[in-house]
């Protein structure tokens, strides 16, 4: 116990350098594994707007005032993420899996316009400077191994967000907004195929999500019913794992329909963004001998491509990994 809470305060002290390659290994049964994954997102203030330009933040945020463009000023964001994996082997086949997040968020405001009226000046205000900092919205995830081969390992499973976040104010449509709290259920499946090459792995996954109904505030500060729009997630990657050293890169999509909000249409989003990690650790090894506690920490990068209504950060994240 005493070597794991040193490996668990250790991981808390690593100054924060979003998204992980989206990995699924066999856990046996009564086997747990813990991730912990640090992400950075630096400052920001560029977001693809409804055609898919680069704009600035503020446009994402106002995009059904008519008046957004006479507003000036610069709206920035920067975000720290601390996620715990948690998973546990049920049985041969069956697993759980908990994502506890933590999280730290900053924003940033100058906008202000000229003979602002009551309603704009509202909205402003609900834009100003602010630091959020509490935990976020938790996810659990039931899973099943359906085909496992020496050159196949399939699963699928469920998903479930829980509205458990307390981080700010939950305000504006979700995926431009700095609040938590709103809940989710959906589905996956992930394809691994592992090619008759040493160490090397693709695997393809598809994730369906649909958005359950909360409570939210307009930027006019009136609270109200929402529900985000329902979202899919397509994910490629490719991965090379020799002598306990670890490269990889992934391809992720996502698709967003318009969001249920009283304030209009043409909220619709997505996005296409590229991971780079790398890693080492003793998995490798796992494959001449048992180890007693299985490791890899791995550095990665994310940069995104293309979008509309979604906002244009960099991420760094570091992550660790434990078997015991």
């Amino acid at each position: 116990m005493k070597y794991y809470f040193l490996i668990l305060v250790t991981v808390f002290l690593i100054p924060t350098p979003t998204h992980a390659i989206e990995l699924e290994s066999r856990l046996p049964k009564s086997v747990w594994e813990v991730e912990m994954r640090l992400q950075h997102t630096p400052v920001y203030d560029r977001a693809f707007n409804g055609y898919g330009e680069e704009a600035p933040l503020q446009q994402l945020m106002l995009w059904d005032r008519e008046w957004r463009d006479s507003v000036v000023g610069k709206l920035q964001r920067e975000e720290q993420r601390l996620e715990i994996r948690i998973a546990y082997g049920l049985t041969e086949k069956w697993m759980l899996e908990a994502i506890i997040p933590l999280l730290q968020k900053k924003q940033t405001s100058t906008l202000k316009i000229e003979s602002a009226t009551a309603i704009q000046q509202k909205v402003l205000e609900n834009l100003a400077s602010e630091n959020l900092s509490g935990p976020g919205d938790i996810k659990l995830i039931f899973a099943k191994d359906i085909v496992t081969t020496t050159t196949w390992h399939n699963r699928g499973g469920y998903t479930l967000r829980l509205p458990t976040g307390t981080t700010g104010t939950p305000r504006g449509i979700s995926t431009n907004s700095t609040g938590e709290g709103h809940g989710s259920v959906g589905a996956y499946f992930q394809f691994n195929w592992y090619p008759l090459t040493h160490g090397i792995r693709n695997a393809f996954r598809i994730e369906g999500t649909n958005e359950l109904v909360g409570k939210r505030e307009t930027l006019d500060g009136e609270k109200v019913y929402y529900s985000a729009g329902n979202r899919a997630d397509l994910f490629y990657n490719w991965s090379i794992e020799r002598q306990n050293i670890f490269a990889g890169t992934e391809l992720h999509y996502y698709q967003q329909a318009e969001s249920s909000l009283p304030t209009g249409k043409s909220n619709a989003a997505f996005l296409k963004e590229i991971n780079f990690e790398f890693g080492y650790g003793n998995l490798s090894d796992l494959e001449q001998k048992p180890l007693s506690t299985p490791w890899q920490v791995r550095l990665g990068y994310t940069r995104p491509l293309d979008g509309q209504n979604a906002p244009i950060a960099n991420h760094w994240e570091l992550s660790s990994t434990f078997f015991f």
